[in-house]
């Protein structure tokens, strides 16, 4: 086959009109069929709560400090804490998103969740509570 026998036949396959109904199946994420973990679920329920409660805003990475632990670093460790925290909230705000769509038990939530409990936890191991959530 020549190449452009073979654009030919991809053209040919582009035009091909799919149903509603078959785009619906095809946009919806995958279900996990064992779901979230107890703790990562539970760290989920933490996290919709305080975004819902306005504890955490979405677009101000400072809303994630726990400032009675941020205020003691040293410098440089509030620099980190701070980068940290803009990472941690941009997956938080993805999480958010999904949560917030009709498809709530989906393996996108549940790795991120589960990176976001992990992070924190790790990043907490040396500089204290240093998030709220």
């Amino acid at each position: 086959m020549t190449k452009e026998e073979a654009e030919n036949k991809i053209l040919e396959q582009a035009k091909v009109e799919l149903s509603s109904k078959t785009q619906d199946a095809l946009n919806k994420p995958l279900g996990h069929p064992g779901g979230l973990t107890d703790k990562d679920q539970e760290f989920l329920a933490v996290l919709v709560d305080k975004i819902e409660k306005k504890e955490i805003n979405l677009y101000q990475p400072s809303s994630l400090l726990n400032h009675a632990v941020y205020d003691k670093l040293s410098d440089q460790a509030k620099a980190k804490a701070e980068l940290d925290a803009l990472n941690l909230l941009n997956a938080i705000r993805e999480v958010y998103k999904l949560w917030q769509s009709a498809h709530k038990a989906t393996y996108q939530i549940e790795n991120l969740v589960h990176r976001i409990r992990v992070t924190k936890e790790r990043l907490e191991e040396a500089g204290g509570d240093i998030y709220i959530i």
